[in-house]
């Protein structure tokens, strides 16, 4: 049986460690696998689908370069073999736009918090999407 991943995917360093780390404090038996932009998370995902090993959640920055989350989104929503992945927004932005767009793909949008503990409950909620 594979063991259960989370795959996040942001272009900054730093906010991808912090979410690991507060996924990986949780206690949860989640693997955590990182993409730095969402071109490079469209391949790894394309990838998995061969092994047949998709994540049970995909967290996503709508703010990255060569591929941005809202387009991410979109074509993960209209693959059939990828939009049965849930997958949360975590970014930045509070803007009504980018809370809208993820709402019509049934999308929740989590923004980063300012602190680690608010984090670290962001992190269970997050969480909390993740499906066998």
């Amino acid at each position: 049986m594979q063991t259960p991943y989370i795959l996040l995917v942001d272009d900054d360093p730093d906010d991808l460690m912090l979410l690991r780390e507060a996924i990986e404090s949780l206690g949860e038996n989640f693997l955590v696998f990182e993409c730095k932009d969402g071109r490079s998370a469209l391949n790894f995902l394309k990838q998995k689908q061969l092994d047949n090993s998709l994540p049970g959640l995909i967290v996503l920055d709508i703010n990255m370069p060569v591929l941005d989350g809202r387009e991410v989104l979109a074509i993960l929503k209209s693959d059939p073999g990828l939009k049965k992945i849930p997958a949360v927004v975590f970014t930045t932005s509070s803007n009504p736009a980018d809370i809208n767009y993820c709402a019509q793909f049934n999308v929740a949008l989590f923004t980063k918090p300012f602190n680690i503990s608010m984090l670290e409950e962001m992190a269970k909620k997050i969480v909390s999407y993740y499906e066998v």
